[in-house]
């Protein structure tokens, strides 16, 4: 049970840094005169970032607190990030703009797997 809290508590502390690292660039181009839905639909990758995000903090906190349901939260928002970060690297983004999430979206799909695979007692 400890291993699945650990592991919830990493997928929201990775997710939590994920989502301001998306809310951040979103505000400044807000207050420089955008409006919200162009921020967020052009390209679609802000929403998706912050529907993954969020669907990860809210399986890594029902697996903190030991309840059912996290696990397949945390899996969906991982694979939601994973499919996202393939689609910006395929159709031939800055790799500036994806890089990071290269590199965290196989992190976060193995702390999915352990909270999926691990049991809970």
């Amino acid at each position: 049970m400890l291993i699945r809290r650990l592991a919830g508590l990493v997928g929201i502390c990775v997710a939590a840094w994920m989502l301001w690292q998306t809310i951040e660039p979103i505000q400044m181009q807000i207050s420089r005169g955008s409006d919200l839905i162009t921020e967020l639909l052009n390209p679609p990758t802000s929403l998706m970032r912050l529907v993954s995000t969020a669907l990860m903090i809210v399986g890594g906190l029902l697996a903190l607190a030991a309840l059912p349901g996290g696990a397949w939260l945390m899996t969906a928002g991982a694979a939601v990030f994973a499919a996202m970060t393939g689609a910006m690297a395929g159709s031939g983004a800055d790799s500036s703009l994806w890089s990071d999430e290269a590199v965290l979206a196989p992190f976060l799909l193995v702390i999915s797997g352990v909270l999926v695979f691990r049991h809970r007692k």
